[in-house]
């Protein structure tokens, strides 16, 4: 165990001054050449201190004052001193430049492993976990631990330096002193990989608590957690897992804190046998005094500067764990890229960093033929029974496809599967009969509406032009778009029109209602104009009157593509050219809306069943309430 976290380590640290290198090799380089020069100063000043007590106590101070060679070298170490001082300067100020670059780099790479991680991983808790441990190394942990490296690296040179010197004045104390660091060093291991193993321990715990404090602090959630008066609860519930974290970290801290406390107490005494064995020699003869003295101040400052280092290693040590976790997440994502990535993720990142090229004007989608669905299976992680079963359909050009079933039928996820979101577990998708191998090609043709849509909290123009987001908007399709979802006209009265911010969080911004949001999601698929069209419960949010209006135009709308419509209103996809009914993620019956009713088979029973809910057969239009109650089916 403990030398897999070593290997670790190291290939952490690699990883760190990868990032470093790449976030800005310059200043890096400034920073690793000012620390070597404080070193080789730090060896020099020690070496002319021992010069000047030999001096000091063999001719006396007027003697030595007067010396050739000692005046100029105490000068020139002086003088060494106050350059370095300036800059010193310097390589602080570039160090506070670099690690804001590193943490532009680090947090650029967890939001692009995030994007380009498949929907499927999302459903998984342990991606969950990978994620949430990802973003928690990217909060300033690369940068934190480019300076703590580079602090263990000055350490490490004044070491080598100061070992150097020892070397010409009593060469045999410097393993004593080295030994002194040897506890302290045994116990900020043992240290790092408890702090390691909690941190891991609490990833689903942080999770928690983070989606506690959304609901507490979000705007979205504000009204119901008021109405249910929830708010006493849920922060009840967030203290709960917080003092676990508390526990846990004050347990860990007492155990490891009385082993540091005995390990440094251990230094101390070796490094006081080190300062009394110098004493002896001295008062023994057996030691030039000056070069006790210049040993004494070398003891204490190698004993200071090893003891610095053991101290910096739990930290270095705990933060470099962390970085496995951020290398691991992105490294992961990607593998999916191609081989490059692969090689070095974080420079595989460095590129896409550059804004995408946009232009106003875009390649037209190709022709959309006969698209074929055959025996597709899909079983979500975790799950212990498929959400879609042995599954064909077939969608032909400017057709409208309905599928309908009671909930959990599957409905949803086959929409995913035709929109190229999920892989299928077996099965295929076949687009004039080539098998659609390219998923995200796929994706670029497709155009879904979502039941649970997004809102975007930003400007109404952005809303719609998101719809193709790798082009610059196009004003007149914007508006186009939003005409023929219904919505130009509320959107145009807004405080800035289009360009109102959607969001009350927001100077000037303005909220719309949930028909209105519905409206802003159609208007995003008109703008992307993509030739297989995906619309799940795209009226849910919609008035009866709206809704009646927007099925009524729905093939005029979508002239010419593939629509596939959800609805839980059956009445809503009466007219549709086939209906695909779903039980238990299987097709149980396809046709057209009259031979579904004569076979009397599900389709029928769904159909009269809402129909005779809300009292008419016939005409009733789901929703709507009944004049009479008649619900014994």
């Amino acid at each position: 165990m403990a030398e897999r976290r070593t290997r670790a380590m190291v290939s952490s640290a690699a990883f760190a001054v990868r990032l470093a290198w790449l976030a800005d090799r310059r200043a890096l380089v400034h920073v690793l050449v000012v620390q070597v020069l404080a070193a080789a100063g730090m060896a020099a000043a020690l070496v002319v201190t021992q010069r000047v007590f030999g001096a000091v106590l063999t001719d006396g101070p007027a003697a030595a004052g007067r010396s050739p060679s000692l005046v100029p070298a105490v000068i020139g170490v002086l003088v060494a001193g106050a350059a370095f001082g300036a800059l010193r300067l310097s390589g602080t100020a570039r160090m506070a430049v670099l690690t804001v670059k590193v943490d532009h780099l680090v947090a650029s790479m967890v939001l692009e492993a995030a994007v380009a991680a498949e929907l499927r991983q999302f459903e998984d808790p342990g991606f969950h976990d990978r994620l949430q441990r990802a973003v928690f190394a990217s909060r300033r942990q690369p940068a934190l631990a480019v300076v703590l490296l580079v602090t263990a690296f000055q350490a490490a040179l004044t070491v080598l330096a100061v070992g150097g010197a020892f070397l010409f004045m009593a060469w045999w104390l410097l393993p004593l002193v080295l030994l002194s660091a040897v506890p302290a060093l045994r116990a900020a291991g043992s240290q790092r990989g408890a702090h390691h193993d909690l941190h891991h321990g609490l990833s689903e715990n942080r999770r928690l608590r983070e989606y506690l404090e959304r609901l507490l602090t979000g705007r979205d959630e504000a009204r119901e957690i008021r109405a249910l008066d929830l708010g006493g609860v849920l922060t009840e519930r967030w203290e709960e897992q917080y003092a676990r974290e508390i526990r846990e970290t004050e347990s860990l801290l007492r155990t490891h804190a009385k082993r540091r406390m005995v390990a440094q107490g251990a230094g101390a005494a070796i490094t006081c046998l080190a300062v009394g064995s110098l004493w002896w020699m001295a008062d023994r003869q057996l030691l030039p005094l000056s070069v006790a003295g210049a040993a004494v101040a070398g003891v204490w400052l190698l004993s200071v500067r090893i003891n610095t280092f053991a101290g910096m290693l739990s930290g270095i040590g705990e933060n470099l764990l962390r970085l496995i976790d951020l290398k691991d997440f992105t490294t992961s994502a990607a593998e999916t890229t191609g081989a490059d990535a692969r090689k070095d993720p974080a420079a595989t990142s460095r590129p896409s960093l550059m804004p995408r090229q946009k232009s106003a004007e875009e390649a037209p989608f190709g022709p959309f033929g006969e698209f074929r669905v055959e025996k597709l299976c899909f079983t979500y992680p975790g799950a212990d029974t498929p959400a879609v079963r042995e599954v064909s359909l077939e969608l032909r050009p400017g057709q409208v496809v309905a599928l309908v079933g009671v909930n959990g039928s599957g409905k949803t996820t086959l929409a995913a599967l035709l929109a190229g979101l999920y892989p299928a577990d077996s099965g295929c998708l076949l687009l004039d009969g080539e098998p659609v191998t390219d998923l995200a090609a796929h994706r670029e043709r497709t155009a879904v509406v979502f039941q649970d849509f997004t809102r975007y909290k930003l400007p109404a123009v952005d809303n719609i032009a998101f719809g193709r987001p790798h082009t610059a908007a196009d004003p007149a399709r914007v508006r186009e778009a939003a005409r023929r979802a219904g919505a130009l006209e509320f959107l145009t009265e807004l405080p800035d029109g289009l360009e109102t911010s959607l969001g009350k969080e927001f100077t000037g911004g303005a909220d719309l209602s949930g028909g209105q949001w519905q409206r802003l999601a159609l208007a995003r698929a008109f703008y992307r104009d993509a030739p297989l069209v995906i619309l799940d419960e795209p009226t849910a949010a919609l008035d009866a009157h709206a809704e009646d209006r927007l099925f009524a135009r729905l093939r005029g709308l979508f002239a010419g593509r593939t629509v596939v419509l959800i609805s839980h209103r059956l009445r809503s996809v009466r007219h549709a050219d086939r209906i695909y009914v779903l039980r238990g993620g299987q097709v149980v019956e396809q046709g057209d809306h009259a031979s579904l009713l004569d076979a009397g088979g599900a389709y029928a029973d769904l159909f009269r069943a809402q129909a005779e809910a809300y009292g008419n057969t016939g005409t009733a239009r789901p929703g709507t309430p009944a004049r009479h109650t008649s619900t014994t089916g």
